[in-house]
């Protein structure tokens, strides 16, 4: 695949941009080390060996059938003194756990087992992750005192010496539910830099394909898309947004992807029309130009003169409002996330963080670093938009 001299002279001058070049490098870098995220942040085995046989509990989930045992009960966590038990080889046939509403388990909560038979012990050996916690799980020490709200630093609290989170390896402390913020940030900033993404994605490509009908026939179609646009974006954007996601999470229970994608298609409903204005204005003013004429007389199709000649002519506004479209896309997430009408919890999100952190402000270690996390990640973007749109400006050299 060759590019034009046009676009690698517009390389070369994005590369010639040292700012914009070096934040590209560096956000690409923190993305890439958010996409191993589950074999980093985990509270489950990256992978383990029961009895000669290997699993993979960080791709899948098992029942204690599965490893070998003879209930069909699923294991929601492998630190449990469930499967301490199991192990160990000491059966029972009932057995009893406290659950969270997350689906993790509370290692000291109460269980109830009957029959307890006495076993080989099965042999085990299991690969953890470094920071053995997810985004979701709430592991229960008998080393912490506090469980929630814990400071990763040692602290004095009413007389009373508390000891630092970070001995059980929770490096950013925990938060109110007693998640561990670290990982929530890792998680988070990949789901919200995806979704930014994905969203910025998809309504360009709205944008695009509306504002091209508009702008390519005019006339009557360009009037009534004009007006129809209008009125809808006369809508409070945050406003139509809150309506319909309250709305639409009181329909039914979902799962944490259901709901992510219903987010999804609802801020696709408003985030197309700054595109489309762009793009009506680009093919307004290239549909009476020669080339396009040309084509026509020649008896190509509009949908082909559309796409496959004005489009490629038109890719400026496309290109230099991509980065700004992401960092609206995320900053629309984490606000509907702060407020309480986005992803639900225990779902990654860098809103619900702030969130948490305006409400317990004696918690820097939650306010501090998710506050440090998005300015980063919108300056970065900054730099980045900046440097494009530098790119494909002539002026610039």
């Amino acid at each position: 695949m060759s590019f034009s001299p046009e676009f690698l002279d517009r390389v070369r001058k994005f590369k010639k941009n040292r700012r914009a070049y070096n934040s590209l490098r560096i956000l690409t870098f923190l993305f890439l080390l958010t996409l191993p995220a589950e074999l980093l942040f985990n509270n489950r085995p990256i992978v383990m060996r029961v009895d000669g046989q290997w699993f993979f509990p960080v791709f899948r989930d098992y029942t204690y059938k599965d490893l070998g045992g003879d209930e069909e009960i699923p294991v929601v966590s492998y630190k449990a003194e469930m499967f301490d038990d199991f192990i160990a080889g000491r059966e029972a046939d009932a057995v009893s756990d406290l659950l969270f509403g997350d689906g993790s388990v509370a290692v000291d909560g109460p269980t109830a087992s009957v029959d307890v038979r006495e076993a080989v012990p099965r042999a085990f050996w299991a690969l953890w992750p470094p920071i053995p916690h997810s985004y979701k799980s709430f592991y229960t020490s008998k080393t912490l005192e506090r469980q929630r709200l814990a400071s990763p630093f040692s602290r004095e609290e009413g007389g009373v010496r508390l000891p630092g989170a970070r001995m059980e390896r929770h490096l950013l402390g925990t938060d109110s539910y007693g998640k561990d913020v670290l990982a929530r940030l890792v998680y988070g900033f990949r789901l919200s830099l995806l979704f930014g993404v994905a969203l910025a994605f998809t309504s360009t490509v709205i944008g695009c394909v509306l504002g091209a009908i508009q702008g390519f026939f005019g006339g009557l179609v360009d009037l009534l898309g004009q007006r129809l646009t209008e009125i809808w974006g006369a809508i409070p954007r945050l406003l139509l947004l809150m309506i319909l996601s309250d709305f639409l999470s009181r329909r039914g229970e979902s799962t944490e992807a259901g709901h992510l994608l219903m987010l999804f298609v609802i801020m696709n409903l408003t985030s197309w029309m700054g595109m489309a204005a762009h793009m009506r204005a680009q093919f307004l003013a290239a549909r009476n130009l020669d080339y396009v004429k040309a084509a026509k007389s020649l008896g190509v199709s509009n949908v082909r003169v559309m796409f496959r000649h004005i489009l490629p002519n038109s890719l400026t506004p496309i290109v230099t409002f991509l980065p700004f479209s992401i960092s609206s896309s995320i900053l629309a997430l984490v606000g509907l996330d702060f407020l309480g009408f986005g992803i639900r919890y225990p779902a990654p999100s860098l809103g619900e963080l702030l969130s948490q952190g305006q409400e317990h402000l004696d918690a820097w270690w939650i306010m501090v670093p998710t506050f440090l996390t998005l300015t980063s990640l919108m300056v970065l973007l900054t730099f980045v938009g900046d440097g494009v749109r530098n790119a494909f400006d002539p002026r610039y050299k």
